[in-house]
């Protein structure tokens, strides 16, 4: 009987922790956002599955088994700094928030179900393996034939990946396939049928797979994260740290000159690449310069979550107002929902304190995972803090999932039986179970909430926009979190005729974004029921922020045009100004607002 509820508890625990790994492949079409809502369901699904088979772990073990960590209190702080720096009254990022939550909780679950079930570990990094195969596939069958498939299985593959920057997802993959590789290379190579040589081969095909993939990507930050992993990965498996330390002692001095020429060479390669991506390199310098000033003015509490894209466009307006900001920068910038460097939106969001607990459980974890020797799940946690300089991998729930899988396995020690029992803490996996299924109770109309408002995009893209306002405002409550769906309810209410309440909508919409669309829209709206120096005051914000864009001037322009607010100085000003900015391709629509622009100055030179 006893063996009977073990194997019934690890079949259970394996399911779903699979299925958490999955998470890169699930998507929605029913919903609204189908690849993100998608994985976000997914998300809360199975960790209630898995919430279900802790509580079933818990209660029938005979003790508990959960050893606590410096890791775990990290998490735990952390939590408390996002619960506190976040502004309940604004409500910027709800799910954001609830998730995570659920993230603490699954971590502690997570924990406890490694700590009971070792053999779960080696199924665990098996399925990590896969998840980065199939990525690695669809990524060599596009560089070789590019253009959508007609096949389903690619078809699906293709939406539920676009979305996310998966090639820095196989990057993170590598190392710990790597590792698997290295380990079991010395298995007998004929037993096919010994789980040892399955791994091996296995890992053989997915390194090669990853790598085949890897040569048809050429984005620096994915390189650079792969093979600085790769050779932590091996450096580990075939030095270690005690034949590196006697080696840094009888050589010290070519160890200090061979540690020079590394570093120039990696600096070499990095700025090569920011030359030969100039426009898109200063972008990202300006976005990283700026969102450190906006971290030295919320340097403790910081923003709270989803704070990030306002406070950028202040400090960003700030900034161009300054002798300091140079043309180029200007001619870049951009309002970007993202710092494209996790530690600096972290840091922005959490204040320095957020950051720098952050920083320490990254470190702590990758600290136990060479202490535990869980060298190719360390290497995934150093792929990912690497990737993490370089882009936004947080802000998608794949990679939340994968770092929590990689960093448990690396704190639980696998030797945990030799340990005190007076450490144990009773329970505290069932406590965190039991908090998963009350945030799955609190995310119950998610689906329910995103499916009614795929159906009203239908009637939105279908111009029937009398019929999707009042049901749009039905789901207000629900996602008045979502930039999208305020500026998609915006403009069904502005074609009505409900132009206040449009306005109240976009007003929402510019705290939780910045983006130039969102200012467009008010001003229309603006001029729509006669207040000018309103719509006046909303164009010339946005051009603070954005200087160089030539459809605000082309907007302003009209706008002192207009019989009722007419402003001729200021027309001609602006008019010139739009007309001097010369786009590299001209489009019919942008032809058609040069002439529009040249005839209201013609008609103005004719009345005169």
């Amino acid at each position: 009987m006893y063996k009977s509820i073990y194997y019934l508890r690890l079949l259970l625990l394996a399911t779903s922790g699979m299925l958490l790994l999955c998470i890169i492949f699930a998507m929605n079409p029913e919903l609204a956002d189908s690849t993100l809502s998608g994985k976000n369901c997914w998300f809360h699904f199975t960790s209630l599955l898995l919430a279900v088979s802790v509580l079933l772990m818990e209660f029938t073990t005979r003790k508990s088994r959960f050893i606590f960590s410096l890791p775990d209190a990290l998490l735990l702080f952390l939590f408390g700094i996002a619960l506190i720096s976040y502004d309940k009254e604004e409500n910027l990022q709800p799910e954001s928030f609830l998730f995570l939550a659920q993230l603490a909780a699954l971590w502690f679950m997570l924990r406890s179900s490694l700590q009971v079930h070792q053999e779960l570990r080696l199924f665990f990094i098996t399925i990590i393996i896969f998840t980065g195969m199939i990525p690695a596939i669809l990524e060599i069958r596009n560089s070789m034939y590019p253009g959508p498939s007609s096949h389903p299985i690619f078809q699906l593959l293709q939406i539920s990946l676009k979305p996310e920057p998966f090639h820095g997802y196989i990057a993170i993959i590598f190392p710990v396939c790597l590792n698997t590789l290295l380990r079991f290379k010395d298995c007998d190579k004929l037993a096919l049928w010994e789980s040892r040589t399955f791994l091996f081969y296995f890992s053989v095909f997915g390194a090669t797979l990853i790598i085949t993939a890897l040569l048809f990507n050429t984005k620096q930050s994915v390189w650079i994260t792969a093979i600085l992993s790769g050779i932590w990965v091996c450096w580990m498996r075939m030095i270690g740290w005690r034949q590196t330390k006697k080696a840094i002692q009888q050589h010290n001095k070519l160890f200090a000159v061979s540690s020079i020429i590394l570093f120039v060479i990696v600096t070499a390669i990095i700025l090569a690449g920011n030359i030969r991506k100039a426009q898109a390199g200063d972008r990202r310098l300006l976005i990283w310069n700026l969102t450190t000033q906006a971290i030295m003015k919320h340097p403790v509490a910081g923003t709270g979550i989803g704070g990030f894209p306002a406070t950028y466009a202040q400090v960003q307006s700030a900034y161009f107002e300054t002798d300091i900001a140079s043309h180029k920068e200007k001619q870049n910038a951009i309002c970007p929902q993202y710092a494209y460097n996790e530690y600096l939106q972290i840091g922005l969001e959490l204040g320095i304190t957020g950051l720098l607990l952050f920083i320490f459980w990254l470190a702590f974890s990758l600290y136990y995972g060479i202490k535990h020797r869980q060298i190719g799940a360390s290497g995934g946690i150093l792929a990912l803090g690497i990737f993490a300089l370089y882009s936004y991998p947080l802000q998608f729930p794949t990679y939340w999932v994968l770092l929590l899988f990689l960093t448990a396995i690396c704190v639980t020690n696998p030797k945990q039986d030799k340990q005190r029992v007076q450490r144990s803490i009773p329970y505290i996996s069932a406590i965190a179970a039991v908090l998963s299924c009350i945030l799955f109770y609190g995310q119950k109309d998610y689906y329910y909430t995103y499916k009614e408002w795929k159906t009203l995009q239908e009637l939105y893209h279908n111009q029937a926009y009398e019929q999707a306002a009042n049901r749009y405002a039905g789901l207000l409550s629900h996602l008045d979190h979502r930039t999208d769906f305020l500026y998609e309810g915006a403009e069904c209410f502005s074609k009505t005729g409900q132009h206040e309440i449009a306005i109240m909508w976009l007003d929402r919409a510019l705290k939780l974004s910045a983006a130039p669309e969102l200012y467009y829209a008010i001003a229309e709206n603006k001029e729509a029921i006669e207040h000018y120096q309103e719509a006046e005051s909303y164009l010339l914000e946005i051009n603070k922020i954005l200087p160089e864009r030539g459809y605000t001037y082309f907007l302003l322009a009209k706008l002192y045009a207009e019989p009722s607010f007419f402003q001729p100085d200021k027309f001609q000003e602006t008019a010139k100004r739009f007309l001097s900015f010369q786009p590299s391709t001209q489009n019919k629509i942008t032809k058609e607002m040069i002439e529009e622009i040249r005839q209201i100055m013609q008609a103005q030179a004719l009345g005169k």
